[in-house]
């Protein structure tokens, strides 16, 4: 019992490790909006001072540059999060309790989604590589387009539910297992963004997700000093 006590707090370490990777991810985004709109705006200020001034011009490449680099940067640490984290926190955590796999089978779902849209992407862009400037560009075109939309819904839809399995599932598993409120909250309001994000609102759904990181966080870091707790506290005799 105590081996399989180490083994779940270990996991919950994990996952509550790549909650707050997401959270970094998050924060790291909205630097890159920020910073980026600031640029842009402070470079048209100065175009408009300076009409005629080279640096302007300077100053919102350099902006979208700096967008682009903490956008991929934001990327990456959300993926590391889900792949590196969550998905070893998810399995390790199945192996305690087996309703878990499903939620680790969520991560995997994610991971071929991501995969079908990098590589349907790749496809699209060597299509329209090879047509180059032949009669047949407009026909490899409109190809391309069926293709990369194809690859877009398939990979979509995959992602999109193994999001579902991994966090909306996840949280209410991790509710029915520990009876903290805060997961049941977390999952409510992954179910709002996914709804919003059908609806139009993908920015406001977004932060309801990013809130239901931080509840996460926090509900791991409660069950973990929990769990912790009776396995130091020796048994009564």
């Amino acid at each position: 019992m105590e081996t399989q006590n180490v083994v779940e707090i270990g996991a919950l370490r994990t996952l509550r490790s790549g909650f707050l990777y997401l959270l970094v991810a998050v924060i790291v985004g909205v630097v890159a909006v920020l910073a980026g709109l600031i640029s842009i705006i402070a470079a048209f200020g100065f175009m408009a001072a300076v009409p005629h001034g080279p640096s302007a011009f300077a100053g919102i490449v350099g902006a979208e540059f700096l967008l682009l680099v903490l956008s991929l940067v934001a990327v990456g640490i959300a993926l590391y999060a889900i792949f590196g984290k969550i998905r070893p926190g998810m399995r390790q955590l199945s192996e305690v309790d087996n309703g878990f796999r499903i939620s680790y089978t969520g991560t995997t779902l994610m991971l071929v989604g991501l995969l079908i849209l990098v590589l349907g992407i790749i496809v699209v862009v060597a299509m329209f590589a090879a047509a180059g400037s032949s009669p047949e560009t407009m026909r490899s075109a409109v190809i391309g387009d069926l293709t990369l939309s194809g690859v877009l819904l398939i990979g979509g839809i995959i992602g999109l539910i193994g999001y579902i399995l991994t966090f909306v599932v996840g949280a209410f598993k991790l509710h029915n297992r520990y009876q903290n409120s805060l997961y049941m909250a977390a999952g409510i309001l992954y179910v709002i963004d996914i709804l919003l994000m059908f609806l139009g609102f993908g920015v406001i759904g977004g932060i309801l997700s990013a809130v239901g990181d931080i509840l996460m966080y926090i509900a791991l870091g409660d069950t973990i000093n929990k769990l912790s707790t009776a396995t130091t506290t020796p048994a009564q005799t």
